[in-house]
């Protein structure tokens, strides 16, 4: 019986040493149509992610592709609105 426990809990931090889960924000450089108003802001993947704490990023050059047309696709769990930005000078569909 004692062996069995101790090669189960063997196992699972075997499984949690190996397994790499990411929870938190990252910050970046969050601009409006043509990368004019930069402001940082945190991106997260999940509502439950933890907050950065880095320095703000530097400053981008703004995109020159053409901003993406409107997302038809309903907003993520959590968020009640999605729009294009630009993060770090490339078009992400940012979601509040």
């Amino acid at each position: 019986m004692k062996i069995s426990s101790f090669l189960f809990v063997v196992v699972v931090l075997v499984i949690g040493a190996f397994t790499n889960a990411e929870a938190k924000c990252r910050r970046a450089q969050v601009c409006d149509d043509n990368g004019m108003n930069c402001r940082a802001q945190d991106i997260c993947d999940s509502t439950l992610d933890l907050p950065s704490v880095e320095i703000d990023p530097l400053k981008p050059l703004p995109s020159t592709e053409l901003k993406p047309l409107p997302s038809i696709g309903l907003p993520p769990l959590g968020t009640s609105k999605c729009e294009y930005k630009q993060v770090n000078g490339r078009w992400q569909n940012v979601c509040r």
